[in-house]
């Protein structure tokens, strides 16, 4: 009995030390990169006595990246892409992305692993069949999807209800959106056709049969702070008949283009076509502002679309595409009295070029300048002068430079009390040949620093 107990312990022990033996020998994996070309592969180590605590995944991960590495992906020439010739920036970036994120839809792949004291090796391999069908039963779903979505779209659309079909066309864009650079044809009851194509002609097709048309054209309004200016927009939707209809229940937006205020931006068409929003301040007080009215692209997505569909979708949904009703905003200014002191090179300049630019720039933005200072509500005092710096002398040519000084003082003319003062002192022209040509460089200089930094101060100041 003690014999056979001994014989027995001793079976166990050389199993067990089989077993280690099995467990430490390397795999052939492990030893050369296997070569099958039925599996995408991906092989990557970690060394675990670098101190790394995430070892394991940094090996899963950069294993798939190897992976993911080999699945290469072309765009179609019957993708939409090719249609898209309205935004080359998109092409660019959608085609540069459409590799990296090969990683991100991965799925169905195998995990082998193997380690000793020193190592962590990671294979991953995907069935070269597998991932195709899985590609391909994601791409035939996405454009079942879309043509569903197009089909309900046109049957809005021949209802004239806009709105509606821009909804399902987003819907629809959204479908497909992981599959631009792919063949989108489709074969259903009604024939072959590419559904992406479809989709962007589609959209294109709305907008076109949609017209925005301002009730009126130009405002003529006095600058405040404070105001209350209805504007009103009609919008109208041609029928496949030719017929052209009010367009009801039509999302718009309305925002400044040129100049800058406030006012009622998001509004929709009423029964009979018409929206109507309101300017409620006025920020800007440049003379002639400007307020479109288009396609309010915001109730397409909600709070929870991610940025990447929101490009795709400003890319189907392209502004330049979109109808647009403009507004023409003319401001009335304020009345000013102008008192100029100008001096080049120490000489007074009774005309001066800087102070004819400065006045043209306020006259454009602020004031309309009087020659009757009893007629002005504000005096305008302009100050100027430019001065001659070194002459650098340099091998067969010298630099001339030219320092500008500028200040600008405002006065209401009523109550006597300065509401604006300012200066520049920076502005400089450095030029070869004469201190002329650098004088030219120091006006255009000092011009550009006042619009970047003065104007926008200006606009701040209640006149």
């Amino acid at each position: 009995m003690k014999n056979h107990y001994l014989v027995s312990l001793f079976l166990i022990v050389c199993l067990s030390f089989s077993n280690t033996l099995m467990a430490s020998r390397k795999p052939d994996w492990v030893k050369q990169r296997p070569n099958d070309p039925a599996f995408y592969i991906g092989i990557s180590m970690s060394d675990k006595q670098a101190g790394k605590a995430d070892y394991r995944s940094e090996a899963r991960s950069q294993a798939l990246k190897q992976l993911s590495s080999e699945i290469k992906v072309t765009v179609s020439s019957n993708s939409v892409l090719h249609q898209i010739e309205n935004d080359f920036q998109f092409k660019e970036q959608y085609e540069s992305k459409i590799n990296t994120s090969v990683q991100e839809t991965l799925e169905g792949y195998e995990v082998l692993t193997w380690e000793d004291k020193k190592e962590y090796w990671v294979m991953t391999r995907l069935s070269k069949q597998k991932y195709e069908r899985a590609i391909q039963m994601k791409l035939d779903q996405a454009k079942m999807m879309a043509s569903s979505y197009l089909g309900d779209a046109k049957k809005a659309l021949a209802n004239n209800d806009a709105y509606a079909a821009l909804s399902l066309l987003a819907k629809a864009t959204i479908s497909i959106k992981n599959h631009l650079e792919e063949d989108l044809t489709y074969r259903s009851v009604d024939g072959t056709y590419n559904v992406g194509t479809e989709v962007f002609n589609t959209i294109q097709m709305v907008f076109q049969r949609i017209s925005l048309v301002p009730s009126q054209s130009t405002f003529l309004i006095q600058f405040s702070k404070q105001v209350e200016v209805p504007i009103g927009v009609n919008a109208f939707i041609k029928t496949e008949q030719g017929e052209s209809l009010p367009l009801r229940n039509f999302p718009l937006e309305f925002r400044f283009t040129k100049g800058e205020g406030l006012l009622t931006t998001q509004v929709k068409t009423n029964y009979d076509g018409h929206a109507k929003v309101a300017i409620t301040r006025l920020i800007s007080k440049r003379k002639m502002q400007e307020i479109a009215g288009t396609f309010d692209m915001s109730y397409l997505t909600d709070a929870n679309t991610d940025e990447d569909t929101k490009r795709v979708l400003q890319v189907f949904f392209s502004p330049k595409i979109m109808p647009t009703a403009t507004i023409s905003v003319e401001v009335q200014k304020s009345t000013a009295y102008l008192l100029v002191e100008e001096r080049v090179f120490d000489e007074n300049q009774s005309n001066g070029i800087f102070s004819t630019m400065i006045k043209s720039e306020l006259n454009e933005n602020f004031f309309s300048f009087t020659g009757n200072k009893e007629d002005a509500e504000f005096v305008v005092k302009l100050k100027s002068s430019f001065v001659k710096g070194e002459e650098k002398k340099g091998q067969g040519y010298s630099l001339f430079i030219v320092f500008a000084h500028l200040s600008l003082s405002i006065t209401d003319a009523k109550t006597g009390v300065e509401v604006f003062s300012d200066g520049l002192s920076g502005p400089k022209g450095s030029r070869p040949g004469s201190f002329d040509y650098a004088l030219k460089e120091a006006r255009l200089n000092a011009l550009s620093m006042f619009k970047s930094e003065m104007v926008p101060r200006l606009e701040q100041v209640d006149m």
